[in-house]
């Protein structure tokens, strides 16, 4: 991130709670990966009118507002309309683009409570956005980069948590679960000496190969 866009972020997330997310986040998460643009999740609990208040205090003397779809510079009351119509606005005039969304892909403004939850520290006040989160938002596009990503991420998830679903307790299974769920993370449930996790990962292979999940159905089929 350049010394201008840097500089702007820590001011908006000095007054306001700011989640990092896409390319800068997957970097952050450990993918090598380049990206162009900075893409931040701005407090979208906030009242709209409150959320462009709080956006316009900290735009910098150089900085515009930019109509990703029209691809055209927008002010006043253009700007919320973009924000209602694309849940995003871009702002230009720094050394990055800065991309700020009151609703990412496949995400709702009802949602930043629970990302922020299970955010974690990144930069200064700045938080990342958790692996499952980043996840969602990028399930329904076409590009390779982002399937790239959703793999490194589900790759990612899949070692931690089925480290710990090998030995945990239920209560900590239930929460791991409740986090993010797949064919691998269940087997590993199986390992666990625990009956009562080995009974979630079960439940929780059941559940998917009901829903047509493959690798699910060919786990159960394995224990036959």
């Amino acid at each position: 991130m350049g010394a201008e866009s840097e500089k702007f972020l820590t001011q908006l997330s000095e007054k306001n709670r700011v989640l990092l997310l896409g390319g800068l986040a997957i970097i952050a998460h450990g993918l090598s990966r380049t990206t162009e643009d900075a893409d931040v999740w701005l407090d979208s609990t906030l009242p709209l009118n409150d959320w462009l208040k709080s956006l316009a205090e900290d735009l910098p003397v150089e900085g515009y507002y930019w109509d990703l779809l029209n691809r055209q510079r927008v002010a006043g009351t253009a700007v919320g309309e973009v924000i209602q119509g694309l849940g995003v606005v871009r702002i230009g005039g720094l050394d990055r683009y800065v991309d700020v969304f009151r609703k990412p892909n496949e995400l709702t403004e009802e949602d930043f409570e629970a990302a922020w939850k299970i955010s974690r520290p990144h930069l200064g006040k700045i938080r990342l956005l958790d692996e499952t989160f980043l996840i969602v938002t990028k399930e329904n596009s076409e590009r390779q980069r982002d399937r790239t990503d959703i793999s490194f991420l589900e790759s990612k998830l899949r070692t931690e948590m089925s480290g710990r679903l090998a030995v945990c307790n239920a209560q900590e299974a239930v929460a791991l679960f409740d986090r993010y769920i797949d064919h691998v993370t269940c087997e590993a449930a199986l390992t666990n000496p625990d009956p009562e996790v080995k009974e979630l990962g079960l439940s929780g292979l059941r559940e998917l190969a009901a829903d047509g999940n493959p690798f699910a159905l060919a786990a159960l089929k394995k224990m036959e």
